[in-house]
């Protein structure tokens, strides 16, 4: 039914808790996990090989959307779950449950609620799962870091824009029904690295600016060394 697409560079601090998590759920035994790996210099690769009784594979990514694009073209099933690298799954049967409600509603795109162990990103996750909540009555903005889709919507509307330098996340699911996208009640947890690179207060900054220019596709074209 599904197929998860990691898109990864260097996260040996954090891609063995990630499949370590994805080992524990439910009802998704032998599925096929795509990890697109833009060159990883350091043990990635290897923390991946050591879970070898997993189905996985490993293939040559690069940028996030060119990653996940690449793990969907080649993937089969009729759902694709994108996951960020650095995402835990406490909650052993939430795949299987968002797998259920894409079923059960008809929906194209699911997307769940952030979590992290930091006390200040916990409260900032808080605002952006009420900004996912009421994107449900405009234009759907999925997270990333957890994005279950139709194969088939995914195909049609043209995957993830890779001349997009950021927020290809809510660019791609913007492009959904508003009737066809919905939020599982389960949370996914994510590290606070990008808080911490960034600066929380550059961060709500850069948030303002996404939310300010959202129906501006070529503001999320510039290059602001968000992934470097």
């Amino acid at each position: 039914m599904v197929t998860i697409i990691i898109p990864c560079k260097n996260e040996e601090k954090y891609i063995g808790k990630l499949l370590k998590s994805l080992s524990n759920q439910d009802g998704i035994s032998g599925m096929r996990i795509i990890v697109s790996d833009a060159n990883s210099t350091d043990s990635t690769l290897s923390i991946i090989e050591s879970f070898n009784y997993l189905n996985i594979e490993v293939i040559t990514g690069g940028l996030p959307s060119y990653g996940r694009n690449l793990g969907a073209s080649i993937s089969k099933t009729k759902y694709v779950l994108f996951i960020d690298a650095d995402v835990e799954i406490y909650q052993n049967d939430l795949i299987i449950k968002s797998i259920d409600r894409m079923e059960r509603d008809d929906l194209y795109l699911l997307t769940g609620k952030l979590n992290s162990k930091s006390l200040i990103t916990k409260m900032l996750y808080k605002l952006t799962n009420l900004l996912v909540s009421f994107s449900k009555f405009d234009k759907p903005f999925s997270v990333g870091s957890f994005m279950l889709m139709r194969r088939d919507v995914f195909n049609f509307v043209g995957g993830f824009p890779e001349d997009a330098f950021h927020c290809e996340d809510y660019l791609l699911s913007k492009k959904i029904n508003p009737r066809r996208f919905g939020i599982i009640n389960g949370y996914f947890w994510t590290d606070d690295r990008r808080f911490k690179k960034m600066g929380y207060v550059s961060m709500i900054k850069y948030v303002i600016k996404n939310i300010i220019n959202r129906n501006d596709d070529d503001y999320f074209k510039k290059d602001i060394n968000y992934w470097k």
